[in-house]
């Protein structure tokens, strides 16, 4: 098991102990009304918040959207469970840029499913990135970043264990061993 996982794990699981009494109504109002106008159900909205929370936690950033979450350079934008893309919620609120599971150019967008679907991270500026640790298992990618660019797959020693030259793809790949990229 990765070090950083199991450091994470204790982390969440210490959250979950300490918000425990707090299930109902937490996602900030604001968020919770996105969900609510968009038709979703509280169980919906919930998940969402929670998911947000987690990649906040564990990357950083900041939350701009019940399913967005906006990091120096990149921007996670979440999917509900068994829906094979995110939502638009909020004004402004949906990353096109990996939208419809193909990444525009001079973008590397990460999709936590297969045949890009599902949660992704859109990495717009060059530099070195986290991946959750909840990804694990199967996923996909696409590096449209200008041609040439090669991104970097790293474990959690920092040792390279891919490389992608742009433009390249993965309808099916592993997140297992990946713990952080350098997109560029």
């Amino acid at each position: 098991m990765r070090l950083r996982r199991c450091f994470t794990i204790a982390g969440l699981s210490a959250l979950l102990v300490l918000g425990a009494n707090t299930v109902a109504g937490a996602a900030p109002s604001e968020f919770a009304a996105q969900g609510a106008e968009a038709g979703l159900t509280a169980s919906q909205i919930s998940s969402l918040q929670a998911e947000a929370d987690t990649y906040v936690a564990e990357l950083g950033g900041k939350q701009v959207a019940l399913n967005r979450v906006e990091l120096p350079g990149a921007t996670i934008t979440i999917a509900l469970p068994g829906e094979a893309a995110p939502r638009k919620l909020g004004v402004g609120a949906l990353d096109v840029h990996c939208d419809g599971g193909f990444a525009d150019y001079k973008h590397f967008c990460a999709y936590r499913g297969q045949n890009f679907t599902g949660t992704h991270i859109d990495m717009f500026a060059c530099g070195v990135y986290d991946i959750p640790e909840s990804w694990v298992g199967p996923g996909s990618w696409d590096n449209n970043q200008t041609a040439g660019t090669v991104a970097k797959m790293m474990n959690d020693a920092g040792k390279v264990i891919f490389k992608t030259t742009a433009p390249d793809w993965d309808e099916s790949g592993s997140w297992t061993p990946v713990d952080r990229m350098r997109n560029c």
